[in-house]
């Protein structure tokens, strides 16, 4: 932390900041003291077209800088491994230029949707319940009472050993962040700035002032929330403005926390961009193998020698105090160990991967009144290489945490989780470089749901036993090598066929906007309500054997 942040934080009057702020809500003022200023001028990064564009620009800089540290440093690459060579100096930067048009094609809808305004500030129950005839505060009630009585573990195959109820109710809790209104907390940022110029001047007072606008940039979230029994506040900023964050929502009458990170807004260019980004960085610090530098430093210090001097300020360790906070006072209310589950969507979903993986490492940082439940995540991109996968199964395999589930949720024809390439090779790591751009490996248990309605695929048996050990395969087959080119999927049982690139463009749904009739299938299916649209369209293969045990 920079002196002048110190100042700010020990010169608070200590009875009044207890008596005005909430712990949470000082954690979220000492994480926003230390999130860096956006690198673009406020003006310019509310003038669509010239910020996209700098992104970009900013994008590509690396990618050639990235390119040609490569090279210098393995010159012989092209005769030692020419297969690498052309994986990292044809497809990459052919993909990069790929992304120019990418580009191209969000401007155009963020200009359409600044033509029909309507319906941004639409409640995420409200634009759910046109996908279902159900009612979704009883789905999402049902999936807050899923979170106090997790599921036992047995050898009964008759029922699903995935809740639906609760994967859709941590899928609405992300979805939900995206209320959010950061006009307000770039306010309070500046606030912050404005504090740091004179810090020995900090009071109490000025503290209230911006936790207080931190608290109105969430009001939708928080009262939305309230409509099915969930408080919420924000943590962490995730070292970014304009970005992912992080959160907790409890119940006041249950025993559970849930950890929730935001999603990718499919229109924000910047997002679409980290995560295009295949840079990895040494995670051994604080994890394990390496991991993507974009998603390790939204919760990680990264590497470099000024982040030893704040290795003790940074938003996961920010996340774990707040968690450990909560569990605590919910503990004197209930005298039960509180359960902690960890969910996140799109860029969010590989931050609660990384925090998970953090919490299974280091379990005793939360205390010893809580219990870590399961991991769900939506979208979720690749982050990590094969090593970080082995440690990670290795720590889901462990006899402490093998009745844990870890689900990565997939909807259908989404491009985000089937990037980058190798996306379902999990034993390609074996044969490829340390150092190659597409060294990324798959975590956890996929379920794969169907826009078509064909029942779900899933690396584990969905109807089967509780229990699973993962077992990396070591051989790698012709058929391996065409999913790692795209051209087929065997995961893929959708009745749209085998075929992955004929999936990725498949159009087989309604459309829920004006935008939606020109949004690719690919990007459309990446949004959170197609994800729950998917969820609802598989709900079925849950309540039949339900229904016949009934008769």
């Amino acid at each position: 932390m920079a002196e002048s942040d110190s100042v700010i934080i020990d010169n608070l009057d200590e009875k009044d900041g207890k008596n005005n702020v909430s712990p949470e809500q000082l954690i979220h003022f000492v994480d926003l003291v230390n999130t860096p200023k956006p690198s673009l001028n406020p003006v310019i990064r509310r003038i669509p077209l010239i910020s996209q564009s700098l992104t970009y620009l900013i994008y590509f800089k690396r990618v050639i800088i990235y390119l040609f540290l490569t090279l210098i440093f393995n010159i012989t690459l092209p005769i030692t491994n020419p297969f690498e060579f052309i994986i990292t100096f044809a497809l990459f930067p052919l993909f990069t230029v790929l992304v120019f048009f990418f580009e191209a094609g969000i401007k155009f809808m963020i200009f359409l949707q600044s033509l029909s305004p309507s319906g941004n500030n639409q409640k995420v129950i409200d634009l759910w319940s046109s996908f279902t005839d159900k009612d979704i505060k009883e789905i999402l009630r049902a999936g807050i009472a899923s979170l106090d009585d997790p599921d036992t573990h047995s050898d009964d195959n008759k029922y699903p050993t995935f809740n639906l109820n609760r994967a859709e109710l941590l899928l609405y809790t992300s979805a939900l962040m995206g209320q959010r209104d950061l006009t307000l907390v770039e306010e309070a940022q500046n606030d912050i700035i404005e504090l740091k110029k004179n810090p020995e001047k900090a009071r109490s007072e000025d503290i209230k002032k911006i936790t207080d606008k931190l608290l109105e940039s969430e009001k939708a979230i928080r009262e939305e929330a309230k409509e099915i029994g969930l408080e919420f506040i924000s943590i962490t900023e995730c070292n970014v403005i304009e970005g992912p964050y992080g959160g907790l929502y409890w119940s006041e009458k249950q025993n559970f926390i849930i950890v929730s990170f935001k999603g990718t807004d499919p229109l924000n260019m910047a997002e679409w961009l980290t995560n295009f980004s295949l840079q990895r960085m040494d995670a051994k610090r604080f994890l394990f193998g390496e991991v993507h530098s974009g998603y390790y430093t939204n919760l990680f210090p990264d590497n470099s020698y000024s982040s030893t001097k704040s290795e003790k300020q940074f938003p996961a360790l920010r996340l774990i105090e707040a968690i450990r906070g909560k569990a605590n006072e919910i503990y004197k209310r209930t005298a039960q160990r509180v359960k902690v589950w960890v969910t996140g969507y799109s860029l969010g979903g590989a931050l609660a991967t990384l925090f998970y993986a953090r919490l299974l490492q280091s379990p005793a940082s939360l205390g010893d009144n809580v219990d870590i439940c399961d991991g769900i995540t939506f979208a979720s991109p690749l982050l990590g290489d094969n090593d970080f996968a082995t440690g990670f199964q290795s720590l889901m395999n462990n006899e402490i945490n093998v009745n844990k589930n870890f689900w990565r949720i997939v909807n259908d024809n989404d491009i985000a989780p089937r990037f980058p390439l190798g996306f379902h090779v999990p034993n390609l790591g074996h044969f490829l470089s340390k150092i190659n751009l597409f060294n990324y490996i798959n975590v956890g248990d996929e379920v794969r749901f169907y826009q078509d309605g064909s029942k779900p695929s899933s690396e584990r048996h969905l109807y089967g036993p509780d229990i699973n050990y993962l077992f990396i395969k070591q051989e790698l087959n012709l058929v391996d090598l065409g999913t790692f080119f795209g051209f087929s999927d065997q995961f893929d049982s959708s009745t749209n066929g085998r075929n992955s690139i004929k999936n990725i463009f498949t159009v087989n749904y309604k459309v829920n906007s004006k935008i939606d009739y020109i949004t690719p299938g690919f990007i459309r299916n990446h949004y959170s309500y197609r994800y729950f649209e998917c969820l609802e369209k598989g709900r079925k293969y849950w309540e039949e054997p339900k229904k016949i045990d009934e008769k």
